[in-house]
């Protein structure tokens, strides 16, 4: 859902802490950025549940740099690699911790039912987090301890102890954020079942990078759905084309109706930029019918160039018959190689 938000463009960097040695270098200077000038470039940094082995000494003062002199944003999401870090190491020694609203604990994990101590906050406003969720009665992640300057947004009221779910604060130029539980899969599955799980993770990053949050949260969780379901049916009606292009078929009105669709589709995300959400929707719905009607007309050109494919298999599969037949007919019954005698050489 995030990279289908027209407010962001997303860059997605592996860091997966049971790869390790070699491969967790490869995969930094595949995908991480080479230099702190690249890294300073993004409004918001995220780091959700890596470990902190996967990176060197460098970027963590690339990522203080980033949020004290550039302005960025951070947050570092919980779960085995972030945080105090369980089994994996801790960031405690690096200077993440420096920016990091909270003192990380190692290995200290916490489970229990979710309040929210700032409804008003600037980020947690613009969520419906007046009523309980189903992610509210039960969930757990790394034990952190508040830094004093920093405010908690929500905690995690366990049987032993309570610790911060959410913490925040402004450092330098920029702002840093603690989610400390997970919110992928296996540590986060339940918190990633929240109808609003998309939403919070965008409106998370507009707080972050210090741009404002539009309050019309039903509208725009509706354009966000559009905005997914405008990618799935996009995708599908091309991989169609795809597949009957091979078969021979002109797929030329197919595309054209794409194309009309995708003008449209950028005609929406100009007016979501600007902020007119409804008018957004509007133009969205109408490249959404138009993709409907290339995804029927690929189904109609696919279903025309399957009978032609029926029709000759099974003309070829007649005619062998009618000609295997034939010949049986003519060797067996008929048998008009056949010449019949009256008696053979031994009688």
């Amino acid at each position: 859902m995030m990279d289908a938000e027209p407010f962001i463009s997303l860059r997605v960097a592996s860091a997966i802490f049971h790869i390790i040695g070699d491969m967790r270098k490869r995969l930094n200077r595949l995908y991480f950025p080479r230099h702190y000038r690249a890294l300073a470039e993004y409004d918001a940094i995220i780091i959700s549940d890596a470990p902190v082995d996967q990176f060197e000494n460098k970027h963590y003062l690339w990522f203080k740099d980033a949020v004290i002199k550039n302005g960025s944003g951070f947050v570092m999401v919980g779960g085995n690699g972030g945080f105090g870090g369980a089994p994996e190491l801790p960031w405690t020694p690096t200077a993440v911790q420096d920016i990091l609203p909270v003192w990380c604990i190692n290995g200290e994990w916490n489970h229990g039912k979710v309040e929210i101590l700032q409804p008003d906050h600037e980020l947690l406003s613009t969520l419906p987090l007046n009523k309980r969720w189903e992610w509210m009665a039960m969930y757990g992640g790394n034990s952190v301890l508040m830094k004093q300057e920093a405010e908690e947004l929500a905690i995690i009221t366990g049987m032993v102890k309570t610790s911060p779910l959410w913490a925040t604060w402004d450092i330098g130029k920029g702002r840093a954020y603690a989610h400390t539980c997970d919110w992928t899969p296996a540590g986060g599955n339940i918190f990633m079942r929240w109808e609003y799980y998309g939403d919070y993770a965008i409106n998370l990053m507009m707080y972050l990078s210090q741009n404002p949050i539009p309050d019309d949260l039903e509208t725009l969780h509706h354009a966000r759905s559009l905005y997914m379901d405008y990618r799935a049916i996009r995708s599908y009606a091309l991989q169609i084309m795809d597949f009957v292009e091979r078969l021979g078929a002109n797929m030329a009105p197919v595309g054209k109706i794409i194309g009309e669709a995708d003008q449209k589709y950028t005609q929406s995300v100009d007016e979501y930029i600007q902020y007119e959400f409804q008018t957004a929707v509007v133009t969205l719905e109408e490249s959404l019918d138009e993709l409907r009607k290339a995804s029927d007309k690929a189904m109609e050109l696919k279903d025309q160039a399957m009978l032609w494919i029926y029709l000759i298999q099974w003309l070829t599969v007649t005619a062998t018959f009618a000609i295997v037949g034939f010949t049986l007919w003519t060797l067996m019954v008929r048998r008009r190689l056949y010449r019949e005698i009256e008696s053979t050489r031994f009688m």
